[in-house]
């Protein structure tokens, strides 16, 4: 007998024992899995948090903490894993990763995916809408052998950016001029509401009550405002409205201040990488026309006076993610006031 043929005979019916086997094992594996033999593995947890961010994106890192069930992993199975991160509706983030091979018992899947933060604004528009109040979602998902299995997380993010500029307090402005002696004018109350937002600005309407302690009249010609968040200016501007202030009188100036949507996505790095903690400042300075006391002709002057006892900061805190607690379904105000400078 040829010794070559029967060599080949041999090997060729390993080869299709070979072949057989794991034919029968692919045959039986996917019966269990047709039976419901196969344990789905199960979706535990999801954490998030914020990774690097630069002008253009900010990294979202999602760990999947799963639990198989069976003796061996996962690979023939062919498991994947879906997720998507909404605020207030607005779709923020989303991912998916396929051919997950999950060994037995608990184990962890990373997932990383990029957030335009072009879409920064249409989420602060919604945020400012909906009275400072922002509803994150977490809609994560595990498929495996035909099944899903869904996992999500809530929770609400309350701020109170403004609010506290609402006061009654009376308050005295130096113009800090040899023209006139100090106290200028005295403020005695103060008021500031979100005007109706749009997708390209988000105004503060401010106003101030004023009293005029000289034996003089001023005329308010102009009102400028800064506002910064984390020192990036997010809005300025000047109103030229004028008002005068009789000796002796108070009078309400009104001035509109407006945050620029479109420089939020600048600010939204800095918040990012100051472990989501921002410092609002809206500064105010008053252009102030009155008599001149050197001129024989009746002639006036004007004097800016900065109005730093109006200045309003404000300390904002956000868990956006969860990820400082990795609590679930909880309601959170994250906003917090500190001491006039």
């Amino acid at each position: 007998m040829d010794s070559t043929w029967l060599k080949s005979a041999l090997l060729g019916s390993k080869a299709r024992i070979a072949v057989t086997a794991v034919g029968a094992l692919v045959v039986a594996l996917g019966a269990t899995v047709g039976l419901g033999v196969f344990g789905v593995p199960s979706l535990e947890s999801v954490d998030n948090e914020f990774g690097e961010t630069n002008e253009t994106t900010t990294v979202v890192a999602t760990d999947l903490t799963l639990d198989n069930p069976n003796p061996f992993g996962t690979g023939f199975v062919g498991v994947s894993a879906e997720y998507a991160i909404r605020m207030n509706d607005v779709e923020m983030a989303e991912g998916t990763k396929d051919d997950i091979d999950i060994c037995t018992g608990r184990s962890t899947v990373h997932l990383e995916t990029y957030m335009d933060n072009k879409r920064i604004p249409d989420w602060w528009v919604s945020h400012v809408r909906n009275d400072e109040q922002t509803e994150v979602a977490i809609d994560a998902e595990v498929q495996a052998a035909g099944q899903a299995v869904p996992i999500e997380r809530e929770r609400t993010i309350n701020t109170s950016m403004i609010e506290r500029f609402n006061s009654n307090e009376t308050r005295p402005i130096n113009g800090s001029t040899l023209l006139v002696d100090d106290p200028v004018l005295y403020v005695n109350q103060t008021r500031g509401d979100w005007g109706e937002v749009t997708e390209s600005e988000t105004p503060i309407d401010t106003s101030f009550v004023a009293y005029n302690p000289k034996s003089v009249p001023y005329t308010v010609t102009e009102m400028r405002y800064e506002i910064t968040m984390n020192d990036v200016t997010v809005g300025e501007g000047t109103s030229r409205e004028e008002y005068v202030i009789a000796p002796g009188t108070t009078e309400r100036i009104s001035t509109r201040t407006a945050i620029r949507n479109e420089n939020l996505d600048d600010w939204w790095v800095t918040h990012v990488r100051n472990d989501e903690v921002t410092e609002l400042r809206i500064e105010f300075e008053a252009t102030v026309q009155l008599d001149d006391p050197s001129s024989i002709t009746g002639e006036t002057v004007e004097i800016r006076v900065p109005l730093n006892e109006l200045t309003h900061e404000e300390t904002i805190e956000t868990d956006l993610l969860g990820s400082e607690n990795g609590t679930d379904d909880r309601t959170e105000n994250v906003s917090r006031s500190v001491p006039r400078a």
